[in-house]
């Protein structure tokens, strides 16, 4: 069984030997578009991306394209009027809205990619069109820094799995390349509890059984049409609920570094 970890930012990385784990199973590239300055320019993503790549020494890196919206605003990209932000304009449906800042993200990505074993994952996919539109854009990315003579390689595209409709039709989703389960979005839309509302919090448990059949379901899916499955959710880093996803047949979990 192989042990991730998932990373919030470059500096979490210093003081951990990369032979603690099998690699970086969930970067999350929020923590660039938060800093002072405004929107991350490329060079600016490619050094943090590089730098996460060089640390692993060889090992899988995942970054995550941009998930904002829900409890992640990014002031002068996210809707602020949204009436309920957890199901409106977040992850891939905000990139692909803005496309401009997507492909920035996407050139530096593709950049990294020479360095190491690096893969790039959709979050927030819900339709297998979303895939498609963002592995054409990933496609231009590459041929874009090619034409420049800029060092780049196209990686492998994967998706999250945290919405139930592609849990639960897996198969449709083939064009993507792996497969990562985000047990958290996943329990919050199967349970209907927001994961931000304490009144709520007892209803909001991964370990309920319908959550662990759309996992197992998942697994099963995913072997079925050759595709890889992990788990990125904090389902991963409780050791309680370890015996269900083994049960269920995962064999890659990442977790929070200090776990």
């Amino acid at each position: 069984i192989r042990v991730m970890i998932n990373v919030a930012e470059p500096e979490e990385l210093d003081a951990l030997d990369p032979a603690i784990c099998d690699g970086i199973g969930l970067v999350r590239t929020e923590f660039l578009f938060h800093r002072p300055g405004g929107l991350p320019d490329e060079e600016t993503q490619y050094r943090a991306y590089s730098r996460i790549v060089e640390w692993a020494e060889g090992r899988p890196v995942v970054l995550r394209t941009l998930d904002a919206g829900g409890d992640k605003p990014v002031a002068g990209l996210t809707h602020d009027d949204e009436s309920n932000p957890f199901l409106g304009t977040r992850g891939i449906r905000l990139s692909l809205v803005h496309p401009d800042v997507f492909m920035v993200q996407l050139r530096a990505m593709a950049r990294a990619a020479v360095l190491g074993d690096v893969k790039v994952m959709l979050p927030m996919v819900t339709v297998p069109a979303e895939v498609d539109a963002a592995a054409t854009l990933l496609d231009r990315a590459v041929a874009d820094l090619t034409s420049e003579s800029v060092a780049c390689r196209r990686p492998a595209l994967g998706i999250m799995v945290e919405v139930p409709a592609v849990a639960i039709e897996l198969a449709l989703y083939a064009n993507a390349d792996f497969f990562s389960i985000g047990s958290n979005d996943l329990t919050q839309y199967v349970t209907a509890s927001a994961r931000d509302i304490a009144a709520v919090s007892a209803l909001n448990d991964a370990g309920n059984p319908a959550v662990v059949s759309l996992i197992r379901r998942v697994v099963e899916a995913g072997r079925e049409i050759d595709r890889e499955v992990s788990l990125c959710g904090d389902m991963g880093s409780d050791p309680t609920h370890i015996p269900a996803l083994v049960a269920a047949g995962l064999r890659t979990l990442s977790v929070a570094p200090a776990l």
